[in-house]
């Protein structure tokens, strides 16, 4: 299902991965953890929006090179970091600050745990 609202396109994802594109937004919409892993390319101040949905979390993963800059942390650079949300609900705004490699979290309404 795709809309659009918030200048963002938005699709509910059900699967157990998705791969996020820049400048959409994203429903997560399962029992169990959905994986969204960052675009290889995505190009400075392009933006990534999450809203938690179903009874599983999100896990937010990434490619080599990248991280994600959290409050006063970092993920772990590379395919080793990821955020992973600590409830249901979480909501979670991602830009990308250097093309392809830095992203930094705008805002959240839940806490999201950095590894």
């Amino acid at each position: 299902i795709e809309t659009s609202g918030g200048g963002l396109a938005w699709t509910e994802i059900t699967a157990a991965t998705v791969a996020l594109a820049v400048n959409n937004g994203y429903v997560m919409n399962r029992a169990t953890t959905i994986d969204g892993t960052l675009p290889i390319t995505a190009a400075q101040f392009s933006i990534i929006r999450i809203a938690g949905k179903g009874a599983g979390l999100t896990k937010i993963s990434q490619n080599a090179g990248q991280t994600i800059h959290y409050a006063s942390a970092d993920t772990t650079t590379g395919v080793g970091g990821s955020l992973d949300a600590v409830n249901r609900y979480a909501t979670l705004e991602l830009i990308c600050i250097t093309a392809n490699t830095d992203f930094l979290a705008l805002s959240d309404s839940s806490a999201w745990t950095v590894t």
